[in-house]
């Protein structure tokens, strides 16, 4: 099997993906990447990654990949539990505050580094790639902190799908509220929505 195919194998079991790191760990010169590209058979989406030019790229995923740091949050993590039904026009990311980042498609926040990891979570999309998410419970309180930011429609929307839900989880919901120190708040909107 010559690096051309070794390539378009690895291609087609990674569902039309290929990083140029993964190249290099076959000991393949990323030469044979650009000589794909030319001949039409993989397009450059960013830098270190290819796709197979027939195959459409998940705009979620791809923002994942370049901002590996970056956790999709607020509207556009409502958005992905069913929490509005409004599309997001810039995504949502947030990243810890001691990285700067630049992007006319994001609507970027920044958190204290601790607290940037509290929540996170994995979520599979329909195309099977995977994204980094707050969780529900560390998406109400990040609303509920930037309440004053938020469409008040938006706002009110997701706090009554949130008391809705039956998988829930009011304890971490109120420990995070704790660290966030906006348990006061919550608890007022609990019992107004309770």
């Amino acid at each position: 099997m010559n690096n051309y195919d070794k390539i378009k194998e690895l291609v087609w079991n990674n569902k039309g993906i290929v990083y140029a790191k993964d190249i290099e760990k076959l000991g393949i010169h990323p030469q044979f990447l650009n000589d794909l590209e030319n001949k039409g058979y993989l397009k450059r989406i960013m830098k270190g990654i290819y796709v197979k030019s027939d195959v459409d790229v998940n705009e979620f995923w791809l923002f994942s990949e370049r901002y590996k740091n970056g956790i999709y949050s607020h509207n556009t993590a409502l958005y992905f539990y069913g929490m509005t039904d409004r599309t997001p026009m810039k995504l949502d990311m947030t990243f810890p505050s001691n990285n700067r980042v630049k992007n006319e498609y994001l609507h970027i926040h920044y958190i204290k580094n601790e607290n940037h990891k509290l929540g996170a979570t994995k979520l599979k999309l329909e195309d099977d790639t995977e994204i980094n998410i707050y969780n529900i419970e560390r998406t109400i309180c990040d609303i509920i902190r930037d309440r004053n930011k938020i469409d008040p429609q938006i706002f009110n929307s997701a706090m009554n799908e949130y008391i809705k839900k039956k998988n829930k989880n009011l304890v971490l919901l109120y420990e995070y509220a704790k660290i966030f120190k906006i348990e006061k708040i919550l608890a007022q909107y609990m019992e107004v929505l309770g």
